[in-house]
């Protein structure tokens, strides 16, 4: 009885139109005739091909015009075409009338567009543009009123409804040329509900306060702005840019395409944070194999690690800016040979148009970075096992190198659970690419990306250590006694987590040298 009962409430108030409002056209001012018929632009639309909605509280006809017809949608309205990226009216014979050639398959047909094709506006949805002047891109209008796409050697039918063709005229050509804008496909088209995506985009947004916190603990307390933590802020500094950004385009997925302001922007913008962050990742790997390399006690003066930093940042910050660089100019080059692989932002969505461009941009130099991170900890924990036998026989007298050894460790300790979260995940995120299928089968790794920033702030912040600075860094910005239950970690003269403040012998005569 509950079926049937919505049965019959579902056919009482959901009153279904011969076709969808992109198959449609305001027929309101033809002339109806009393069989039930109307005349509307040299068409009639004979009863049942029109439906009447109520539109802001008036009636408004709608004719069905592809009911019996072959329609073709038109990117711009009659008489109009492209000038670069905007629709402009032109007295030139390519739009006027608009007769773009019809295929059988790849083969010309006689058939006269104009004559065999009812034109309607372009549809709502959300496209990328298809551009016949673009390498690797070919398209075909079919005399059934389907495009045959080819685009990097990948062919792609699409329906009449699913896309508009008009002719371009901008400076990358002498001539107009044709190019068409497809519908994004349905974002459940793998079986990924957009619960997931928004789901995504709000996980990104809730990892950025604790990558913002991490970055302020290690910026505001001086025990902890040594070289190891401003390489750790800039690390976390590219994070805290991407992630928005991403998540932005997570939450939008389906609807920010070539025709949004900024997307060439976004996306130049999450390639150069997540790229830098990557070899700020790096950094560090470097850095504390350095360390170990040629290991001797002591730590070293503040001038020489500003200087190290600076020569990191140059490193980190540059090489992204180059292939950044490189990325945007392969993106707006033009008359390069048809096997040469771009990145396509923008022409499906704000990034990459396809694994192979994502893979030869973002990917490669990744793994690069990430096969590097694995040799210099592979170096480096053997470097360990040997100094450890060496500092097992220290004297008293050592015992400034020994501390300074163990630190050392614990900090190869912090960098490598770091290393193994980014590094795997990424490696597993190319492998998820290639193999492809719905995101619900790599989910537990995209979560791992998600809390990236949670994991980051409880390794590097949410310790004894971090925490009796922190809270000594807060009595004295409220102008409170130091509190003595903090023990020997709330004064200036203990080792930060990251930093050890004592001196040796050797070091201390090296700076006497530097003062003569």
């Amino acid at each position: 009885m509950i079926v049937l009962f919505l049965i019959i409430v579902g056919t009482v108030f959901v009153k279904s139109t011969p076709c969808s409002r992109d198959e449609s056209l305001n027929i309101t001012n033809g002339i109806a005739f009393e069989n039930g018929s109307v005349f509307y632009d040299g068409l009639e639309y004979v009863d049942g091909s029109w439906y009447v909605l109520d539109v802001d509280g008036s009636d408004v006809r709608f004719g069905c015009p592809c009911i019996g017809r072959l329609c073709l949608w038109k990117c711009c309205g009659i008489g109009q075409m492209f000038l670069n990226r905007t629709c402009s009216d032109v007295d030139v014979s390519e739009a006027n009338p608009f007769n773009p050639p019809v295929f059988r398959g790849r083969e010309p047909s006689t058939v006269i567009a104009y004559q065999h094709f009812v034109y309607m506006p372009r549809q709502s949805c959300d496209m990328y543009l298809v551009d016949s002047n673009s390498r690797g891109e070919e398209i075909y209008l079919q005399e059934n009123g389907t495009l045959f796409e080819i685009a990097n050697n990948v062919l792609q039918w699409h329906s009449p409804v699913r896309f508009c063709l008009d002719m371009k005229l901008d400076d990358s050509s002498p001539k107009s040329r044709l190019v068409g804008g497809v519908c994004y496909p349905d974002q459940n088209s793998n079986g990924d509900s957009p619960g997931l995506f928004i789901a995504y985009g709000v996980g990104l947004m809730l990892s950025v306060p604790f990558l913002l916190a991490t970055f302020l603990v290690y910026a505001f307390i001086p025990e902890l702005r040594n070289l190891h933590g401003m390489c750790l802020m800039a690390y976390c500094g590219g994070l805290i840019v991407a992630y928005p950004f991403l998540a932005y385009l997570k939450l939008h997925t389906g609807q920010v395409g070539v025709a949004m302001t900024g997307c060439y922007v976004i996306a130049f913008i999450i390639y150069y944070a997540f790229q830098s962050s990557f070899f700020w990742l790096n950094v560090m790997c470097f850095d504390i194999w350095r360390t170990f390399s040629g290991y001797r006690g002591g730590s070293s003066t503040k001038r020489r690690e500003k200087k190290r930093f600076a020569m990191y940042g140059a490193y980190a910050w540059g090489i992204p800016a180059l292939l950044t660089a490189v990325t945007i100019g392969m993106q707006f080059s033009t008359n390069l040979p048809d096997h040469i692989i771009t990145p396509g932002f923008g022409n499906r969505r704000c990034w990459f148009d396809n694994w192979m461009s994502e893979l030869v941009y973002f990917f490669t130099p990744v793994f690069v970075l990430v096969v590097c991170n694995v040799v210099l900890f592979s170096i480096t924990a053997n470097r360990i096992r040997a100094i450890r036998q060496e500092t097992a026989i220290l004297k008293g007298s050592e015992s400034s190198r020994s501390d300074k050894l163990k630190k050392d460790k614990q900090r190869y300790g912090l960098y490598l659970k770091l290393f193994v979260i980014m590094g795997v995940n990424w490696s597993v995120e190319v492998i998820s690419f290639a193999v492809g299928g719905s995101n619900w089968y790599w989910i537990l790794i995209d979560l791992s990306n998600i809390a990236l920033g949670i994991y980051i702030f409880f390794i590097f912040v949410w310790k004894n250590k971090v925490r009796s600075l922190v809270a000594k860094k807060w009595r004295s910005i409220r102008g409170l006694p130091p509190d003595s239950t903090l023990g020997t970690w709330g004064t200036r003269s203990s080792s930060a987590p990251t930093e050890d403040t004592r001196v040796s012998a050797e070091d201390s005569g090296m700076r006497l040298r530097e003062i003569r």
